[in-house]
């Protein structure tokens, strides 16, 4: 190399670089000082996609050529020189058997040409630097041999970028694998105490995704309920699918995650919700119990993300098992209540279900703006039974009548024993005129040639469920007083 190339080598060889970019800048100035009056570029050799593509150019109009201009690796010069199918420095394109093919030779009117591989320590060539000439053999040796020396330069510098983002990248990694760790140590042991693990498992969720919000939810019949939520204080939420709502049905029904980018405007969440909880990302992960869906665990970000990592995604899989784990769990509990809450002679729901269900009945009534009402049936003459054939008989009467009765109803129906032989009904979706009919045939379907009288109120869309109640008490004092063996509604 003659004393200017060997002064450029020494100075890129001898800089400090902030990045490869930087460093393929520096290159190419150093090159466009060395050689101002040819065309210099360097290039990504991607051989995945078979694509030449320039990352960046000095002199480069030229030719034409500009940055992330893109023709195919093998009709480019540089993929042709790179799988030394032609020589790096040709002194005339035109005469080479290689080049003289190539359609880019016709466009660009090169004459000649000048390029070494970058080529990483695994010996794999990823990138180019060349530079392109209208004069016949403007190239010498001594540019082959600094154009080599840069091309170490950047290639070391190339590989000490992508070393240290692959480190960034692994430390990373195992920052979150720790997170994970922890967060699922903390839902362990939640799970090995007395209280409800779900929030936990939210608390967890939000951890390892830096996600603010967290919703676990269940389904209840039609609906997704909500039976824990982390990083919002609202309403308890009730979410129910449509099946013609292909995106918005699938993020309940699918047995995999479910990513929404931007959940501003998307289905799967109703508008009040995003409002609610500034929602701009959202991940519905599935909480499975073999083939069935147990539950939903639905993260929120309130900034837009474009993709779950895989290890935050495969840590995400690994709570939801335990949410599964904390909603069989909270069942096995919600069993043993149960038995509490269950009439030991009929086996229907006590007063204290009753009173928890009519409230509940009334919210869903007032969302869906449907008719809701309750009733209440007691048989006649209940002590003038027991007193000819014993309290024990007059006990068989009562269950063989709440089986009947039972069995006249549909399943979202609800019956349920108030106290001695009044049982109060709950019929969702039923106006006043279609409940009394039910009663009807209710009271008819009363075993052993027994009687039974009967009160309807239907919900007003105001009242609490405690008037409610009452009114139909008072429709079946008013059938006992008018003769028994009556279905009277309440005005």
């Amino acid at each position: 190399m003659d004393a200017g190339a060997i002064t450029t080598a020494s100075a890129a060889t001898t800089a400090s670089y902030r990045s490869f970019a930087d460093a393929t800048r520096s290159v190419l100035d150093l090159l466009e000082q060395q050689l101002p009056d040819v065309t210099l570029f360097l290039s990504h050799l991607d051989r995945g996609h078979n694509v030449h593509r320039i990352v960046d150019t000095r002199g480069g109009e030229s030719f034409g050529l500009q940055a992330n201009q893109a023709t195919p690796l093998r009709d480019s010069f540089c993929g042709q020189m790179a799988e030394d199918a032609g020589p790096r420095r040709c002194d005339d394109i035109s005469a080479n058997a290689v080049y003289a093919r190539l359609d880019l030779q016709h466009q660009l009117a090169a004459v000649s040409y000048l390029g070494v591989p970058l080529e990483l320590s695994d010996h794999s060539r990823v990138g180019s630097l060349a530079a392109l000439s209208r004069t016949p053999g403007r190239f010498r040796e001594s540019d082959e041999q600094l154009f080599a020396v840069l091309a170490r330069v950047l290639s070391s510098e190339l590989e000490r970028e992508s070393s240290t983002r692959d480190l960034q990248r692994m430390s990373e990694t195992l920052r979150e694998h720790a997170r994970g760790l922890a967060a699922l140590g903390r839902v362990t042991r939640a799970l090995a105490g007395s209280r409800d693990a779900r929030p936990a498992v939210c608390r967890a969720a939000c951890e390892v995704a830096a996600a603010p919000v967290a919703f676990m939810l269940e389904p209840a019949g039609r609906e997704f309920v909500s039976t824990a939520m982390v990083g919002v204080d609202i309403a308890p939420v009730t979410i129910q699918p449509r099946a013609e709502a292909e995106y918005g049905g699938r993020a309940f029904t699918s047995r995999q995650s479910y990513f929404v980018a931007d959940a501003r405007a998307h289905p799967a969440l109703a508008a009040p919700l995003v409002e609610a909880t500034g929602a701009r990302s959202a991940l519905f992960e599935p909480v499975l119990r073999g083939d069935q869906i147990a539950g939903v665990l639905i993260l929120i970000w309130r900034h837009a993300v474009d993709a779950v990592p895989d290890a935050v995604a495969e840590m995400l899989g690994v709570l939801a098992a335990q949410a599964a784990v904390a909603v069989e769990r909270e069942e096995l509990r919600s069993r043993v209540g149960a038995l509490a809450l269950s009439d030991p002679l009929t086996g229907l729901p006590t007063r204290r279900t009753w009173d928890d269900e009519v409230p509940r009945e009334i919210a869903r009534a007032r969302r869906s703006e449907s008719p809701l009402t309750v009733a209440v049936i007691d048989l006649d003459h209940l002590s003038a039974f027991n007193l000819l054939r014993g309290e024990q008989e007059g006990d068989r009467l009562v269950k063989e009548s709440s089986t009947s009765w039972r069995a006249q109803l549909r399943e979202v129906d609800m019956l349920a024993r108030l106290e001695g032989a009044e049982l109060g009904m709950i019929l969702p979706d039923c106006g006043l005129g279609e409940a009394c009919e039910v009663l009807d045939r209710v009271r008819a379907a009363t075993p052993r040639d027994q009687t039974a009288s009967a009160g309807v109120a239907r919900w007003d869309g105001e009242e609490p469920a405690d008037l409610l109640l009452a009114r139909a008490m008072d429709a079946l004092a008013a059938a006992k007083a008018a003769g028994r063996d009556l279905t009277i509604a309440a005005d």
